[in-house]
């Protein structure tokens, strides 16, 4: 992968040669890359699959509630009933479809394997709604994660 650079000048006749054909220089920066950029994975599969590689079990247990929702409140005790579910300390896997409301938060349960609550919100609500419960959400050290960890605030 790399960055080109076509220059800062609007004077749309000049061109910059980029594999043996010419370029047209529009003042931006492009890039190019060899790799695939698109997944077929969504999100949320992405995530369950990095959590069960960097589990001890690759158990997963995913539990969906798409109807039982009905209003913010609704989202906001579903959430706070399964953190409750486990103790003070565990910590929370968040991730979501961007630009669609669905998201699943995950924690690890007592057999070593995750646990996870599918939901039909937008991952920015169920951010908002760990902040709300004092949790403190940020990225995990692992650079190729694609969700947030989040732990109780103490």
């Amino acid at each position: 992968m790399g960055w080109l650079s076509f220059g800062s000048k609007n004077d749309s006749s000049q061109s910059s040669i980029v594999n043996g054909s010419a370029v047209p220089s529009t003042g931006q920066i492009l890039q190019r890359s060899h790799q695939k950029l698109t997944s077929s994975e969504s999100d949320i599969e992405t995530t369950l699959n990095q959590l069960k590689a960097k589990s001890t079990s690759p158990d997963i247990k995913v539990e969906s509630v798409n109807g039982k929702i009905k209003s913010s409140s609704d989202i906001n005790h579903t959430i706070a009933d399964f953190i409750n579910q486990y103790p003070v300390n565990n910590m929370f896997e968040i991730d979501g479809e961007k630009d669609r409301n669905e998201s699943i938060i995950c924690t690890s349960n007592d057999q070593g394997g995750k646990t996870c609550l599918k939901l039909k919100i937008n991952s920015i609500e169920l951010f908002r709604c760990m902040q709300k419960l004092e949790y403190f959400c940020s990225l995990p050290n692992d650079i190729n994660a694609t969700y947030f960890e989040c732990r109780k605030i103490q």
